[in-house]
């Protein structure tokens, strides 16, 4: 079987349909631009690799044996499935029929996305962008196993990836402009262990691992919210405070529903990342992550 496979070309299959279709050496000669005389020889060849005899010679009439229909039959899928992998190739090339998932370790990066969709779908109206907002956790797990083609994380990925810088940003305490720590520039960690903290169910950990030990945050007083819009909603009321992007918060602290405050945690300030598996991309690809790039979230255009 091996040996066959190296020796079985396709130009062996366009022969043999070549011939079936015409019914002459003759005619299929003319039809692949090949001399009679060059084809019958290729025939021979072919007959004698397989030895079995693929068509019936009647005079100049060349009549299709059961083995040659078969060869006929394998060659119409052969065909086809190279017709289609050709189309698919240039559907990646071009774009066309593609969906790039993408998921993030932040939830409002997820309110930022959206203003770039319809700029990178003018030039790949085709293209199809997939958000995943319940993929926060393991994204380099999900790049791996091929259910990602994007993620967005605030630390590079080593190995196998590619890490893309996107932007800087920094986190802010945000709360009502009422709310006592509102009085100082800036927060210190130790100033939220008695404060009702309004988290992401995503970020909740990393970020109290990040300031204080366990014993402490099992005394915190944490509420997870997931929307963006309730956790500001709340702050505004002076039912709790936050933690979160200063882009993120930008509409409602320009508005004074809320004050932003600095906190004074050297890892505040976050390098934002599009990670990708190490590969050639295509054209479609990188172009969406240029598009990131010329476009961060503290980008009003």
């Amino acid at each position: 079987m091996e040996s066959l496979l190296k020796r079985l070309e396709i130009r062996h299959l366009r022969l043999i349909r070549a011939i079936a279709s015409s019914g002459s050496l003759s005619a299929a000669a003319s039809g692949l631009h090949l001399t009679q005389s060059a084809l019958s020889h290729q025939l021979k060849v072919l007959e004698e690799t397989l030895a079995i005899s693929l068509f019936y010679r009647h005079g100049k009439k060349m009549v299709i044996t059961p083995a040659g229909q078969r060869v006929l039959e394998a060659a119409g899928t052969i065909f086809d499935e190279l017709t289609a992998m050709h189309d698919d190739l240039n559907n990646l090339k071009r774009g066309n029929d593609v969906c790039i998932r993408l998921a993030t370790e932040c939830y409002t990066s997820f309110h930022w996305l959206p203003r770039i969709i319809p700029l990178y779908q003018q030039q790949y109206p085709d293209v199809r962008i997939q958000l995943q907002p319940e993929i926060s956790n393991n994204l380099c797990q999900q790049l791996e196993s091929g259910e990602l083609d994007i993620a967005i994380r605030m630390s590079p990925s080593a190995g196998k990836f590619t890490n893309h810088l996107l932007f800087n940003d920094d986190i802010v305490v945000v709360m009502s402009p009422d709310h006592a720590l509102a009085r100082s520039d800036s927060v210190q960690p130790a100033q939220l262990l008695d404060q009702h903290l309004l988290l992401y169910p995503s970020g909740k950990s990393r970020l109290l691992r990040a300031m204080f030990n366990d014993a402490q945050i099992s005394k915190l007083n944490v509420t997870e919210m997931p929307l963006t819009e309730a956790v500001l909603e709340w702050c505004s009321a002076s039912l709790g405070i936050t933690l979160m992007a200063r882009w993120a918060v930008k509409r409602w602290s320009d508005a004074g529903d809320v004050v932003l405050r600095s906190l004074n945690v050297e890892w505040a300030n976050r390098h934002w990342h599009a990670v990708t598996l190490k590969q050639d991309m295509p054209p479609y690809l990188q172009d969406f992550i240029d598009l990131l790039k010329a476009h961060p979230p503290s980008d009003p255009r």
